[in-house]
Formats: C-alpha cells, sequence, structure tokens
C-alpha cells in the first residue's frame, strides 16, 4: 500500500471513530437530561436480572477463586496445594487496608462514593476529549462500571463463552457503544442492590495483578508476601497503579522498575490530593524504594513433593464423585474456580515419615527403577492419614529418571495405575474363612507339594480350571499348624485349606474388607487366587488391615474430612467412608492371633518396630521375587507396603537398594513408617480370639491293621487326618502288602489335618539286634526300630533275668531272650536280661 493510501486510511478510520463518538456525545447529552428515565422500566429491570438470573456460584461478586488443600499438623491445619485458574482469594471490604481502598478509589474514580454507578460529568468529559483525539483520550468508566465490565468476563470465562468474552470486551465502532449503554445500565442497576462497600471489594477481588494473579489478596500475597489487609501507603499505591496496566507494571521485572516506581508515586499524589493522606505522608512514601517479597503460589500437586500422590488422589476423588457436580468438567471448574477450602483427612507427620522412608529405602533415581508405595489407613474411620510413592510427581509427561503422574497406591481411575500382584498377602482371606467356617487355628494342614486338579477344589460361582502345582520359596514343613502355615507363610499349607473351602467364599470374604482388582476386572477366584495373583493397590490392602484391626469392621478409604466454600462459608456434601462388618469380632481376633506371631517370629519379624506397639501382618512375595509387600496393623492403623517392579519382571533378589537387597526393604520402609505412626496413634492390645477357636478340633485316628494301603489312605483322609503312605516296609506280623501300623497308632487323638503315617508290613521274622551294654532306654528304642512291637523289662520276681557282670554296670542290659543274633517273630516280645553289677 502506498503512503497516501495509508494516510487516506488513517484519515478515514479517525472520521468513522469521530462520527461514532459524535453520537455518542448526542446520546449522553440526552443521558444528561434524564438519568433517573434510563433506569426506569425494562432497563433496570433487565440490569437486575443480569445479576440475579445467573448460578450462585457464576455470580459476579463471587469469580473464579482459588481452591486450597489443606493437611494435618497436629491440630494445625496446613495448606500443601491450591488449585486454580486464576490465581484468585476472594475477601471482604474490611480484610482490605484503608490504603488500598484509597488508593484505588483516588485513582480510578475519586467520586465513587457520590455517584449511583455513572460519573457522568466525567463520562460526558471522556467522551468529548475521545471524540476531539479521534478516540484516543481517557476512559470515563467508573469503579462500578469497571467491576461490571469485569464481572461479565469472568461470567464468560467460567461458562467458557468465547461470545460473551468478546461482547464484554469489544471497545470499538457500534459495538463498542453497546457495550458501554449495558455497562452503564447495569451499574446503575447493581448500585441499586449492592452496597458501595461490596462493589469496592468485589472490583478489587475480580482486578488482574499480572501473572495468572488476579484479586487484591493473592496480589498481596505474591509480591509482598503479606495479607491485603497489610498493605502499607507504597505498597498499596503500587497495586493500584497497575490497575491499568498489569503487565507494564509489575514490579517482578527488573525493566518494569522505573515506570512502576512513576505510577506509583502517581498513585500517591492522587491519594493527597484527595485528602486520603497528608503531604509529608505522601513525600515519604514516595522516598521508599519498590521493596517486594515475591513468593510464588504454585498451582496444583506439584507443588509439594512430600505430599504429592496423596493430593492427586484427591483431586481425582473430586472428579470422580457426583456430589462434586453433574459432568467431570462442572467438578474441574469446582475444584479450579470454586474457592473451596479442602480439609483432607492427611496427617503430615505421618505422611512425612512414609514419604522419607520410602525415598531413603528405594530412592526415586536409582537405575533400577523398582517402584514402591506405602499407604496408612485409620482403623474405625477410613481415614487416609499417609500415602507414599518413591517417584517425583510430574504431570509434564517428563523422561527424566524417576518421575511420574502415575499413583501406584491406588486404582486405575484414581491414578492410572492397575496395581500389582499381592503375593501371600492375600493369604489372608483364606484364613478369615478358614475361621468364619468353622475351623481351628491349632488344626493341622497339609504341606506337602502335589499337583492339584480342577475337582478337588469347590467353586459355587464358576469352574476352577485345570490342574496346577505350586510350590514354596524354600522346603516347608509337611505338617504344621493354621498358625504355622501363616507364620512361615507356607503355599501348599494354604492351597490345602482352600481345598477344604469354597474358593468363591475365600473371593467374597476377601470382597467384604473391600478387596477389588485396581484395574477395575472382577477379582479372580482360581485356585492360584489363594497366593495372591489378582492385582491390587497399596491403598485396598492398607484398607483391608485397617478392617481387621477394627474387629472385622472394614471401611472404605477416605482422603476428604470436609470442603467449606470460602466465600459463603457453607459445607459441601463430600464423599464418607461406609463401614460394614467383614467377619465377626471373634474371627478378626483369630485371624489377629496368627498374624501376630508372622511379626513376632515370623516372615514379617523384620518389620517389628521394637516400641512395644502389639502388631500384627502379613508378608507377601510374587512368583520370582517380581512384586514383595508388607501389610499389617495395630489395634489404629493399618499399613501396606509394596515394592515392586512396575514395568517387567526383574526378580527383586537380583538388586540392591540403599546397599540392602531390595526385596527386603519393604520391612524397613514399613517398620519406620509404623514406627512413627505408633506414636502418633498409639495402639493397644488385641483381643484375644476364643479357646476354643485356637484349640484343635481332636479327631480319632481309626484302625487300619492289615487293609490294603490304598484304602487305609482313603478312610484316614475321610477322617479328616492327612494320610502318607511310607515307602520303607516293616516286618509284622500283619500280612505283607498290607498295613503294618501307622504313626500316630489306632486309637490315639490327634488333632484335625494331621499327617498320619502308614507303614506297609513285610511279614515274616527279624534278626535280633546285639544290645548289650545299652541302658534300657536305648535298648528299647533300637529293639522297636528294628521292627520289633514289644520290648519289655523282667519283673524282680524273675530272677533268671538278673545276672552278674564284672564289665556291665547294674541296671544295664547285658541280653535278650531271645538273643541277639537269631531270628524272632516281628510281632513277638523282645525280654531284656539285666545286669546286676560284679
Amino acid at each position: 500500500m502506498s503512503g497516501s493510501q495509508n494516510k487516506s486510511a488513517s484519515k478515514a478510520s479517525g472520521i468513522l471513530k469521530f462520527t461514532g463518538l459524535s453520537a455518542l456525545v448526542g446520546v449522553l447529552g440526552v443521558l444528561l437530561l434524564a438519568p433517573i428515565g434510563l433506569v426506569g422500566g425494562s432497563a433496570a429491570t433487565t440490569g437486575l436480572n443480569l445479576f440475579e438470573n445467573l448460578p450462585t456460584y457464576l455470580k459476579p461478586v463471587t469469580g473464579s477463586q482459588a481452591s486450597t488443600l489443606y493437611a494435618n499438623d497436629g491440630d494445625e491445619k496446613v495448606v500443601v496445594a491450591n488449585f486454580y485458574h486464576e490465581n484468585r482469594i476472594s475477601i471482604s471490604y474490611n480484610d482490605m487496608s484503608t490504603n488500598i481502598r484509597n488508593a484505588v478509589v483516588a485513582t480510578e474514580d475519586p467520586r465513587f462514593f457520590e455517584h449511583g454507578g455513572v460519573d457522568w460529568l466525567s463520562l460526558a468529559r471522556a467522551t468529548a476529549t475521545n471524540a476531539i483525539s479521534a478516540g484516543n483520550g481517557p476512559g470515563g468508566s467508573t469503579i462500578t462500571m469497571q467491576y461490571v465490565k469485569n464481572s461479565l468476563v469472568e461470567a464468560a470465562n467460567l461458562a467458557g463463552d468465547k461470545e460473551a468474552i468478546a461482547a464484554a470486551t469489544t471497545a470499538s465502532g457500534l459495538e463498542g457503544i453497546a457495550r458501554k449503554f449495558k455497562e452503564i445500565r447495569m451499574a446503575i442497576a447493581l448500585e441499586g442492590i449492592s452496597s458501595k462497600q461490596d462493589i469496592l471489594a468485589g472490583y478489587l477481588n475480580l482486578s488482574f495483578f499480572g501473572n495468572q494473579i488476579n484479586g487484591i489478596e493473592a496480589a498481596s500475597n505474591y509480591y509482598f508476601g503479606i495479607k491485603a489487609s497489610e498493605l502499607n501507603i507504597p505498597q498499596a499505591a503500587l497495586l493500584a497503579g497497575m490497575l491499568k496496566s498489569p503487565n507494564d507494571y509489575k514490579p517482578d521485572e527488573e525493566g518494569n522498575l522505573e515506570r512502576a516506581k512513576g505510577r506509583r508515586d502517581y498513585v500517591i499524589d492522587n491519594m493527597a490530593a484527595e485528602g486520603y493522606i497528608t503531604g509529608a505522608e505522601a513525600d515519604a512514601a514516595k522516598a521508599t524504594p519498590i521493596e517486594v517479597n515475591l513468593t510464588h503460589t504454585p498451582s496444583g500437586c506439584e507443588a509439594n513433593q512430600t505430599t504429592a500422590f496423596f493430593c492427586d488422589f484427591t483431586v481425582w476423588t473430586i472428579r470422580n464423585n457426583v456430589e462434586f457436580g453433574a459432568t467431570p468438567e462442572d467438578r474441574e471448574n469446582l475444584l479450579r474456580r470454586g474457592g473451596l477450602q479442602i480439609y483432607s483427612t492427611l496427617d503430615l507427620d505421618a505422611q512425612t515419615a512414609a514419604h522419607e522412608a520410602t525415598m531413603t529405602w528405594a530412592p526415586y533415581d536409582d537405575p533400577s527403577q523398582i517402584g514402591s508405595a506405602t499407604v496408612s489407613v485409620q482403623a474405625g474411620t477410613g481415614r487416609i492419614l499417609a500415602m507414599a510413592e518413591n517417584r517425583v510427581f510430574d504431570q509434564t509427561q517428563s523422561e527424566d529418571l524417576g518421575h511420574t503422574s502415575v499413583n501406584y497406591a491406588t486404582d486405575r481411575e484414581y491414578g492410572g495405575s492397575s496395581g500389582f500382584q499381592t503375593g501371600s498377602t492375600y493369604k489372608v482371606f483364606t484364613l478369615a474363612q478358614w475361621l468364619t467356617a468353622g475351623f481351628h487355628l491349632n488344626d493341622h494342614v497339609d504341606g506337602r507339594v502335589k499337583e492339584w486338579g480342577p475337582g478337588d477344589f469347590s467353586a459355587r460361582c464358576g469352574g476352577v480350571g485345570g490342574t496346577w502345582k505350586p510350590n514354596n520359596i524354600v522346603k516347608e514343613p509337611e505338617d504344621l499348624t493354621v498358625v504355622q502355615a501363616t507364620t512361615m507363610s507356607v503355599n501348599t499349607a494354604y492351597v490345602d485349606m482352600a481345598s477344604q473351602l469354597d474358593l468363591c467364599d475365600i473371593r467374597d470374604t476377601a470382597a467384604r474388607f473391600g478387596v477389588h482388582r485396581a484395574d477395575g476386572a472382577e477379582l479372580s477366584y482360581v485356585p492360584s487366587s489363594v497366593i495372591g495373583v489378582n492385582e491390587i493397590a497399596p491403598l485396598t490392602m492398607a484398607a483391608a488391615m485397617a478392617g481387621i484391626a477394627n474387629k472385622g469392621v472394614y471401611c472404605s478409604p477416605v482422603a476428604i474430612d470436609r470442603i467449606v466454600v470460602r466465600e459463603t462459608q457453607a459445607d459441601l456434601k463430600v464423599p464418607t467412608s461406609d463401614c460394614s462388618a467383614a467377619v465377626t469380632p471373634e474371627v478378626a481376633a483369630g485371624m489377629t492371633y496368627a498374624m501376630q506371631r508372622v511379626i513376632s517370629g515370623g516372615t514379617g519379624g523384620a518389620s517389628a518396630t521394637g516400641d512395644g506397639t502389639p502388631l500384627a501382618g502379613k508378608t507377601g512375595t510374587t512368583d520370582s521375587g517380581v512384586h514383595t509387600w508388607m501389610t499389617g496393623f495395630s489395634s489404629a492403623v493399618g499399613t501396606a507396603t509394596w515394592v515392586g517392579n512396575v514395568v517387567g519382571n526383574k526378580s527383586l533378589g537380583a538388586y540392591r537398594l540403599n546397599n540392602k537387597a531390595a526385596n527386603t526393604v519393604r520391612h524397613d520402609i514399613w517398620r519406620t513408617t509404623m514406627k512413627a505412626i505408633n506414636k502418633l496413634y498409639p495402639g493397644s492390645a488385641f483381643d484375644a480370639p476364643p479357646a476354643e477357636m485356637v484349640a484343635a478340633t481332636m479327631i480319632t485316628v481309626p484302625a487300619t491293621g492289615g487293609q490294603d494301603p490304598a484304602a487305609a489312605e482313603e478312610l484316614i483322609n475321610a477322617s479328616d487326618l492327612n494320610a502318607k503312605i511310607q515307602t520303607r516296609t516293616i516286618v509284622s506280623n500283619q500280612p505283607e502288602g498290607t498295613v503294618a501300623r501307622t504313626v500316630p497308632g489306632a486309637g490315639r487323638s490327634v488333632p484335625r489335618g494331621s499327617q498320619i503315617l502308614i507303614y506297609i508290613s513285610k511279614g515274616g521274622t527279624l534278626k535280633v539286634p546285639d544290645v548289650a551294654g545299652m541302658s534300657v532306654v536305648d535298648a528299647k528304642s533300637t529293639l522297636l526300630a528294628a521292627g520289633f512291637a514289644a520290648v519289655s523289662e523282667p519283673q524282680p520276681s524273675q530272677t533268671q533275668f538278673f545276672v552278674q557282670s564284672d564289665t556291665i554296670p547294674a541296671g544295664f542290659v547285658v541280653g535278650t531272650t531271645p538273643a541277639a543274633g537269631t531270628s524272632a517273630t516281628a510281632t513277638g516280645a523282645i525280654l531284656l536280661i539285666l545286669s546286676t553289677g560284679p
């Protein structure tokens, strides 16, 4: 375009501006003559309705406010995160320093307390000046009019209405004139329903102060590290001066300081001119250099890494619950614009202990990238006291080592994790069903390794699959009590227990303790589920542990105690903990009885806190040591610690974390966390289970002598005992190939499930071994071991069996009848010959 064309265009633009603004001058002449008529009839009604018909949280007097998350530090509520689209904390007129109120009025609208929403003289003067200067003169908007404009923009922002935003900010042409008339109408209407104090407070709460900071309170916090009520004259003047052009005058940029001071001093002069301060006060304030104390308030959970993953869980709690809005968008807006005060369940001391223990024993930057999460839940309330993870919470999709936004402690819909196999920690639910079914803690179970078929298990809710041969990590006893099986975490013993129950009942018992898969799929009930193949979140296991501690009453975990809307102080409905009985108090006491021994002398011994607090727990290790767990509780708190692979299937035994075997650090994390929690939430003694639950059910060993070994085995098993046929045959008077005898013998009373050894007869006679020189006890033992059914000592009257000996002490064996080296019937009795000495 040529230079002449540019001049022509500029001239045409000036004519249009002049014409439009001249028209405005004419209209304003009418307004000057009839200001009362402007608010009469439909105009006033429209203005009032525009304010009254908006939803409560969208009303201009509210505006978008930051929400704050609090944790508990003793009795004190401590801020751990802020959430906002616009960083704003709305406050009342009386919470604003007199200095800031005076500074704003003196500079923006000196006749604010005198006019009815529109300063007609200032507006006419400004309009005329703009007409003469082709639209480049000063504005004539009052504080009330500016507040209306800011309110319309804010309401449009909250609604996400781009057209409304444009309409509220159009500054030129006929649309600009229409907008100005709308502001005038609404300003007059607003003055009719609101006090000057509320309007000024509303204006200062909505005003922008640069850096995504909105409202005088947030601005005071950021630029000076103080409340708005504490602003002095130079500080107030600086912030008031920023209202003209926030980014040009914000003092956190070196290049702005000179003009910021000039603007500040201009405001100070206005304050003096309007009589708010004396000349001396003005001179002293202008002589003060600009001094800021920048106090950044980061948005979101990343601001505090100690509490970050709990914070994220709390955010997802709000996002996922209809209590906070009909749609996810409504809930997000409420969180980031609703000015909520969110009082969480988090205990900062417990959280700090869990966080530091996790980061110490499983460092986030370890090259192995082994993951870890620990959660503590209060028994009886479901309140989450701690939630820690060995990662830096980072939502930027950073590839930095140890950074993630996935919360390993929670379910997929509450943080993105699909959970982890729990290993033997899941056995506690089989234990619960065992006791519920009426079996006892000192009943015996079969710990032998064997192959199981689908017919060995029952599942009323479906099939159980094919064959399966579970193993133990180390060789374990074959015959052991349920308490021993729990203490040593014997897989095969627990599979034997499950075979005597219904797999669906075990699943349902787990579900009553709140157990569910983290990925949302159905909880598996195949035989291998007994030893922990379901992927479950640490939070779920911690809440289940708290349920056992709470005498069998499970309470669903919650992260929020209370939410208050800051401006109205109204309480919002929050998700509450639902409590219901998972098992009877007696069964819970029985579970605890066995689980105490896991820590006092079993696989969880390294987790003992040594502080005298009664503890119970259960360890878990999955196949190949891919995941390890320590779960447990005091009477007050349940805690679950997981250490394992986030991706892949590395054996933790191949790694070291903090100079310890990686498969052992779960104990260090759990122990350290619980030791701190025991001080905060002291535990008491556990209830004892009923005596009959601890004592074994006694069974009489059936007589099987002379029977076919397979038939004898079936009979013994049918008697709720566990038969084991011995491969070594023994001499007996029973026919060869039949049952010679059992150990324990027929007629003995033994605990239910005890192993009964079946010995098979090889018939015939036995050669009598030489027992000369032995004590009576040793001689009997030797002869019985050789296969003889009975060995006896002579009576005093049988003098022929007492002989003198120069070499064998009195009372010791000289020989036997039948004699050593001869053959004798195995079923016959061997009589000992004893020495009377020299």
